[in-house]
């Protein structure tokens, strides 16, 4: 089981937009065996983590993630490598 994890800025207002992107990764991948946790948190903060990885930070990135780069992101960590 992968572990998509998205903390996300409560007194932001960000919820939300977490909840749809959960949505959007479970109708995607949740046949896959992905589950989906949402996290509150505060200052700003947006990031999504694949079990423990960072694949995007709002921070960093100085916008939001589109859905389509999240599931892209966890598809890619569900394919092993050769």
């Amino acid at each position: 089981m992968v572990e998509v994890r998205i903390i996300y800025c409560r007194p932001c207002g960000f919820q939300d937009r977490a909840v749809k992107l959960a949505n959007d990764v479970l109708r995607e991948l949740g046949v896959h065996g992905v589950s989906v946790k949402l996290v509150p948190g505060d200052k700003g903060i947006f990031d999504v983590y694949v079990d423990d990885k960072l694949i995007f930070s709002r921070y960093q990135e100085k916008r939001f993630p589109e859905p389509g780069e999240i599931i892209n992101g966890v598809k890619k960590l569900l394919t092993p490598t050769p």
